[in-house]
């Protein structure tokens, strides 16, 4: 392993030179300043480290590639901002390597061009890390295994996501923040694990398994967190200010939480513990829920704080159950049927049509027509 400083220094190489004589193993220790690579460059099994206190005070101007043969390439205290449209960093569909990313800042160019893109078979470490104006994306041919600690992806774009998961893989986010969405897709068959970090927004698609704990979703929107296709989800100890929308065969767990709002549709199958509904609950179509010490709060903003449908069936042990002025609807041919730990309300309305459709223990209720 060779050691080479490179600056403009008494005993220093100079950077064009350094990138000429690159060998595997070296690590090259950079001096602040600004390195320009204007064409870019192919990286395999290199280490480069920043000397300055700040990774922004030693700068890459170009973009950066990880050799199809590497088996390693680290990047440590420096900021690569990409003077053209292309990916800061940049990993083939043929590699089978590892990335590690610590202490540094990647910018990107606020397109559609992912700052970090990353494809074949890769290990991506983002220790300490800050991403800008673009996305981490792990496109449709990753293999990946991605580790996220106090990191932050800032790219909050109404069109595209900061962090996309697709191809197959695991990620695995600890106390991190992603200002922007987190997506997986039709085709992602991925692990998700989110821990004690905070994002604006979850839209899983695919085959996704999502664990979270002591997170929050930040965005107050109706689809904070959209669940669809096959996606298995479960949450413990997490906040949700905006609403929840499940579809298709989702089967989600949510423990301990809470969340304002919550819509559910198709065949999507639902458990939900120790958890505050601050809003509106909409179970629709085939929807299947057991709920046991859940609190059911209604608000102004909606007619309905529990609402049932179609063949909608909810199941619950004892509910706490706060109407705050908004009915229940349970209609069609859904099936209400609980137990009532405590209520602020002396009696219940509930919206029916098949009276023997609706079974409330411990609260008194009327039957109201639509």
């Amino acid at each position: 392993m060779r050691v080479i400083k490179v600056g403009a220094g008494g005993g220093e190489i100079d950077w064009h030179d350094a990138l000429k004589d690159l060998r595997a193993d070296d690590v090259l220790l950079l001096e602040p300043g600004f390195y320009n690579l204007p064409q870019g460059i192919t990286l395999a099994d290199i280490t480069i480290k920043g000397t300055g206190t700040l990774p922004e005070d030693t700068t890459i101007l170009g973009y950066v590639s990880v050799s199809p043969d590497s088996c390693y390439v680290t990047l440590e205290n420096l900021c690569i901002n990409t003077i053209k449209d292309r990916n800061s960093l940049f990993v083939p569909v043929e590699a089978n390597t590892y990335l590690s990313l610590r202490n540094c800042v990647i910018k990107g160019t606020n397109s559609d061009t992912a700052a970090i893109a990353a494809n074949g078979k890769i290990t991506l470490e983002l220790y300490s890390t800050k991403i800008v104006n673009g996305s981490v994306s792990m496109f449709a041919d990753a293999d990946f295994r991605l580790e996220m600690n106090d990191t932050y992806i800032d790219y909050d774009s109404d069109e595209y996501c900061a962090l996309a998961l697709e191809g197959r893989g695991t990620a695995i986010i600890n106390n991190s923040h992603i200002h922007g969405s987190v997506n997986t897709f039709a085709q992602t068959n991925a692990e998700l694990d989110i821990n004690n970090s905070v994002v604006d927004y979850l839209l899983l698609h695919g085959q996704t398994w999502m664990n979270m704990l002591n997170s929050e979703v930040l965005s107050k929107e109706d689809t904070c967190l959209y669940i669809s296709d096959d996606c298995w989800i479960n949450v413990v100890s997490s906040s949700f200010n905006g609403g929840i929308y499940i579809d298709k065969k989702a089967h989600v767990l949510i423990q301990n939480s809470s969340f304002n709002r919550m819509i559910a549709v198709n065949k999507a199958k639902i458990t939900l513990s120790n958890t505050v509904v601050l809003a509106h609950a909409d179970f629709q179509d085939n929807v299947s829920c057991t709920a046991r010490r859940v609190t059911f709060n209604g608000d102004s903003d909606y007619q309905y704080f529990l609402a049932l449908s179609g063949n909608a069936k909810l199941d619950g042990h004892d509910l706490i159950l706060n109407s705050n002025g908004a009915d229940m609807a349970v209609q069609d041919d859904a099936h209400l049927s609980t137990s009532v730990l405590a209520s602020e309300d002396a009696s219940l309305k509930v919206e029916c049509n098949k009276k023997p459709n609706v079974h409330i223990l411990g609260l008194r209720w009327t039957a109201k027509r639509k």
